[in-house]
């Protein structure tokens, strides 16, 4: 059984380029329109490491390619990483130099070595600590409460940053046929978390599964672009997450007029299809893929990092997320 922790800060980071579907339709090109993205997905805009012109001129047929372009134009998923983390630290007043550990993921590294961790604690000025990448794709964030739910008190520093970056963007195929360009956004989302120090929010991780079966499901290789089945993994998705949260609402004794919850942010739809299925209430549904894509690993507690404030004390929040592998896991948090 993990043991509860608490969460003091949140943070999240977005890139400069914002790409709504007009011109994912018109300028770069994409055959399915905005009316069609609307309703099959629920995404209005997203943002990306790449520019709008190199989007037009390339089509980005060449992720290396992509990824040299991000760093001329300043943003990685370090960079976007390191903003999350200072947005979390400032938002609980706790300084790097406090930080005994980072636990991060990145899906889509620009440098395969070291580990992305390093790379953000070098940037923040933290100092020595078991510094680890820990990656799950977009259940990274539940695998990253596991883990600390799961060590012992001994092995607790007094405080500890988690961090989940990526920037899909570069591995989109964005050819005429194709419609991820509709689906994906870059972005980065961070914790600061405490066994200690009591936080904004009391977490308590429940639930991470994975199923190696359907490795091949969800993939991208060292070079090429992002590939799913699709409609494999939409079913796979909304039955594991109603699974979830029953498992959850089970454990906690909890009824869902009484919880928020918040899950993945693949796309809308497929949320609002989660929310019939268990007769959720719909203002109690915590969500931003309408307006920043899917972010990966990052949607989530992005999500909930923006909603934070409008939260009162008492209130309980249900997440639910999964990712590539396949894995999925979810848990309880509350509101202090």
């Amino acid at each position: 059984m993990s043991v509860p922790f608490n969460i003091l800060g949140m943070g999240w980071a977005l890139p400069k380029t914002e790409i709504d579907n007009d011109f994912l339709h018109k300028d770069v090109g994409l055959k399915r329109t905005p009316d069609w993205c609307a309703s099959r997905l629920g995404i209005q805009k997203r943002y990306s490491v790449l520019s709008k012109e190199y989007l037009v001129k390339t089509h980005n047929k060449n992720p290396i390619q992509a990824i040299v372009h991000a760093r001329a134009n300043g943003e990685t998923p370090i960079t976007l990483a390191v903003a999350a983390a200072r947005k979390a630290l400032s938002s609980c007043g706790v300084a790097p130099k406090s930080i005994g550990l980072v636990v991060s993921n990145c899906d889509l590294p620009f440098d395969l070595v070291p580990g992305t961790a390093n790379y953000i604690a070098k940037a923040l000025g933290i100092g020595p600590g078991p510094h680890c990448d820990m990656n799950t794709a977009c259940s990274s964030f539940a695998r990253h409460m596991m883990h600390l739910g799961d060590l012992n008190e001994k092995a607790w520093p007094e405080f500890v940053l988690t961090v989940q970056t990526g920037c899909y963007t570069t591995r989109v195929d964005y050819s005429p046929d194709n419609f991820d360009g509709y689906i994906w956004g870059d972005g980065a989302s961070a914790q600061v978390c405490s066994l200690k120090h009591k936080g904004r929010l009391k977490i308590e991780p429940i639930v991470f599964a994975t199923a190696p079966s359907g490795a091949d499901d969800v993939k991208v290789d060292a070079a090429s672009h992002f590939w799913q089945d699709g409609a494999k993994v939409r079913e796979f998705s909304i039955r594991r997450t109603v699974e979830m949260f029953e498992a959850v609402a089970a454990a906690k004794k909890l009824f869902a007029e009484d919880v928020y919850t918040v899950t993945h942010q693949a796309n809308f739809i497929m949320q609002e299809s989660i929310i019939g299925h268990l007769n959720l209430p719909r203002e109690r549904h915590i969500s931003n893929v309408q307006a920043q894509g899917n972010i990966a690993a990052a949607g989530m507690p992005s999500a909930l990092a923006q909603r934070l404030d409008t939260l009162k004390r008492g209130d309980q929040i249900v997440y639910a997320v999964l990712g590539a592998g396949l894995a999925w896991g979810g848990g309880y948090m509350e509101v202090q």
